[in-house]
């Protein structure tokens, strides 16, 4: 195999190389640990010259007493222990350039049935490798002083880099793990590479297995697609090799939505809720309830998909050229923030889009000075009535009938014998 230990001195920060250090000292040092290995992403990027993200490592041996070693020496606290041998240390108060550190026993895997969650048991670097997911993320990099910067590329994922393709590797990848076709499209975009000849055959294979997925991992592998920056192109080729239709049958992207989120790739300061109710633009009621019950969502990612379905029941009404700003915030007030945006950003350019262009930078924020305890203060009952005559304020305000706090006292005493009367 050859010796990339060039990459570690020179293609590698300070940081970097500092933990590489502390690696291999303790490795040399500490008994019952045979081999320590830089794996995965960090050993590919070195190659391709990219900007390496977080370390991870993989111990022959005693992973416990490295990591809490390598923890103690780079001034992190005590490692975060999983029930699958891994480690993780917390280094994002220390390091710049990296936010942790994991740590994992070199291990073996297997699989009782498709999706399941894998049994493991502690084995060599090499089986370490062969149970990861592409052939250019199972490369490691030895750390041990002997061996320091020797490749271990048991499944020729060197010579992948090289050929710029994203391979399995073997024909019961997907199977084993279907979140493995998220990760395809994923690594395949972001890296510009290809998927192997062979991938687009076991994709369609295996891609009904996306079913025997939980809800929070499909959402999870979405969401994650969401936050790339070429989030678009994912998109474009997940619907191609229909991923997007196993997830659920109308789930789709439409052009305009395509386009917003093309413009929006460039800012990473747009919100998660805002993402999945461009993504979802378009979708009818049932669609969308079906993508929400896919994706076992929270109620704040749930609402931002069908929240679409819902304004669409309503936002023609927003046309009328005479709608008060009352009218317009009590056809909004139920619509999530969210899905007005997307309409703005997504819909036809209709008289509606001013209208909620104002609801979003200027009506919401319209709200009565005075409280319950100021209504109280003047003699109105406790109960349901305090937050009736609020309502009535607010919506006087909107509209500009009341203009100071004395105004709003005013019109809750006119209006209180009506409310008393009931």
């Amino acid at each position: 195999m050859p010796n990339l230990s060039q990459l570690l001195t020179t293609k590698s920060s300070v940081e970097y190389k500092r933990v590489f250090e502390h690696c291999r000292d303790i490795s040399n040092e500490l008994d019952g640990v045979d081999g320590v290995y830089i794996v995965g992403g960090i050993v590919r990027d070195l190659i391709l010259d990219r900007a390496p993200g977080d370390i991870d490592l993989s111990v022959v041996g005693d992973a416990k007493a490295f990591s809490q070693e390598l923890a103690a020496r780079t001034g992190a606290a005590s490692p975060d222990e999983s029930q699958f041998l891994t480690f993780k240390i917390r280094t994002s108060g220390i390091f710049s350039d990296v936010s942790s550190i994991d740590v994992v026993t070199a291990r073996a895997e297997s699989y009782a049935d498709s999706a399941a969650l894998p049994d493991v048991s502690v084995s060599s670097i090499d089986d370490d490798l062969k149970r990861r997911d592409f052939t250019v993320n199972a490369m490691a990099i030895s750390l041990a002083g002997s061996d320091w910067g020797t490749l271990v590329d048991p499944n020729n994922g060197f010579g992948d880099v090289m050929r710029k393709r994203i391979k399995v590797l073997h024909d019961s990848s997907f199977v084993d793990d279907p979140t493995r076709i998220f990760r395809a499209v994923r690594y395949a975009v972001r890296l510009g590479f290809k998927l192997d000849s062979r991938m687009n055959e076991l994709i369609s294979k295996s891609i009904a297995n996306i079913d025997r997925l939980s809800g929070t991992r499909v959402r999870n592998e979405f969401e994650l697609v969401l936050s790339e920056p070429n989030r678009v192109e994912m998109l474009r080729m997940s619907e191609e090799i229909g991923l997007l239709a196993a997830i659920s049958p109308g789930l789709r992207i439409g052009t305009k939505a395509l386009q917003v989120l093309s413009e929006q790739s460039e800012s990473d300061s747009v919100e998660l809720p805002d993402l999945l109710a461009i993504t979802t633009f378009g979708l009818n009621e049932d669609e969308a309830n079906q993508v929400v019950q896919r994706f076992d969502a929270p109620p704040a990612s749930g609402e931002s998909i069908t929240g679409n379905a819902q304004l669409a029941k309503h936002v023609a009404v927003l046309d009328q050229p005479n709608l008060a700003p009352s009218e317009v915030a009590e056809i909004l007030r139920e619509i999530p923030l969210a899905s007005i945006n997307a309409y703005i950003l997504a819909g036809p350019p209709l008289p509606r889009r001013d209208k909620l262009v104002e609801y979003v930078e200027k009506i919401r924020f319209i709200k009565p000075e005075i409280t319950g305890d100021d209504l109280l203060e003047i003699g109105i009952p406790q109960g349901p009535i305090i937050g009736q005559l609020i309502d009535v304020v607010r919506r006087a305000k909107l509209d500009g009938k009341v203009s100071t706090k004395q105004d709003e006292i005013e019109l809750a005493k006119s209006r209180l014998p009506g409310f008393l009367a009931k």
